[in-house]
């Protein structure tokens, strides 16, 4: 059975986790080493799962033992139901006594990517001598999952703290350092002389330079210049000019805030670090700076010579404070000439998505 009928969206939490669900349903979410929906290997035809649902050994084994005709509930929140039709209604109800794993808001991604890092990588059998006649170092390769079809060359790996992850055709300059755990998914590249550093997924397709601490990048996006990215989450197709650079924690270590799509206002949440929020095909000027717990909208593009407003809706253009409305018409061929740079087609609905997206956000922009 596919993915669409296996899995089920929760109106509450696509809001929550806007801009990031504007182009995706909650299953096609990326984290770790793939998204929600490809961790979920056995899954049988009757059983509906909430998209960003992770698995584990208990709560398989929970799900494996469900009822015909029974929702799975944790508190308010509908979980899981095993039903022939996709209709949860009028099923009958059991509660959960212990917490799932599950995506809520977006510094979760964060929070789950780092445990499923650890959970994921599994290390394989490594040429080490060729990987060294290349001038690599490789510390604890124990730990270390490389494709035999990357390219490293001249620079180290450490993973004495956790797995590396290095996946097929990735490409590895000369003086790049990488922490684990981390995972640099197919088809990614870094710079000379890149620093990865621990908790981070570079996603498929995206090339990445300078610093990247704690991060989650969706497939297809550059970062490729000097700057700095902290405990940040980077949507597809979003470009990152040279030394644009983000803040992660406060002066003062408080608990950061957020914007957040279902209130319209500042959530605060319970993390120390938070740097950026950006949804799909973003780009910024150089040396744009972002203040911590900066959440910015789809199809933008944006700089300026100080720190940008905490919250930047969708179709959002120019150099601040002069920010203007990305016209829809500009901002579809833009996302199209980005597709096409990384050898990828736009949704055939992308221009009602614009549509949407321009709609949804409207009392934003006022």
């Amino acid at each position: 059975m596919s993915h669409s009928i296996q899995f089920f969206d929760d109106e509450k939490i696509l809001k929550n986790l806007r801009p990031l669900t504007y182009m995706r349903r909650l299953s096609e979410l990326y984290i770790g080493l793939n998204q929600i929906q490809d961790k979920w290997t056995e899954i049988s035809a009757d059983l509906h799962l909430i998209g960003t649902l992770l698995p584990d050994p208990i709560l398989n084994s929970l799900l494996a033992l469900l009822d015909p005709e029974t929702s799975l509930w944790y508190g308010e929140q509908l979980i899981a139901f095993r039903s022939r039709t996709s209709e949860s209604q009028g099923l009958k109800k059991q509660m959960m006594t212990f917490a799932p794993r599950y995506i809520q808001y977006p510094e979760d991604l964060l929070t789950y990517n780092v445990q499923l890092l650890h959970e994921e990588i599994k290390a394989n059998t490594l040429d080490l001598d060729a990987l060294n006649r290349e001038g690599n170092t490789i510390l604890h390769p124990e730990n270390c999952f490389i494709h035999p079809s990357a390219s490293l060359k001249g620079s180290i790996l450490d993973a004495s703290q956790g797995p590396i992850f290095i996946g097929e055709g990735v490409q590895i300059q000369i003086g790049t350092l990488i922490q684990g755990p981390a995972a640099l998914l197919a088809g990614s590249s870094t710079n000379l002389g890149a620093k990865i550093r621990g908790n981070t997924t570079i996603g498929i397709g995206c090339k990445v330079g300078g610093e990247i601490n704690a991060s989650l990048f969706f497939p297809y996006s550059n970062k490729a210049h000097e700057g700095y990215v902290g405990s940040s989450i980077i949507g597809s197709y979003s470009n990152w000019g040279a030394l644009s650079t983000c803040s992660n924690v406060r002066n003062d270590l408080a608990p950061i805030s957020l914007f957040d799509y279902s209130s319209g206002e500042n959530r605060k949440t319970d993390k120390t670090g938070f740097g950026v929020l950006m949804g799909d095909f973003v780009t910024t000027g150089i040396s744009t700076k972002f203040n911590t717990g900066t959440v910015i909208g789809n199809h933008c593009n944006i700089s300026g010579s100080t720190f940008l407003p905490k919250f930047i809706p969708s179709l959002t253009w120019g150099e601040f404070p002069a920010f203007s409305i990305y016209q829809k018409d500009k901002a579809l061929k833009n996302a199209n000439r980005w597709a096409t740079t990384k050898k990828q087609s736009l949704p055939k609905n992308m221009e009602a998505m614009i549509d949407q997206i321009w709609k949804e956000e409207a009392s934003f922009r006022n």
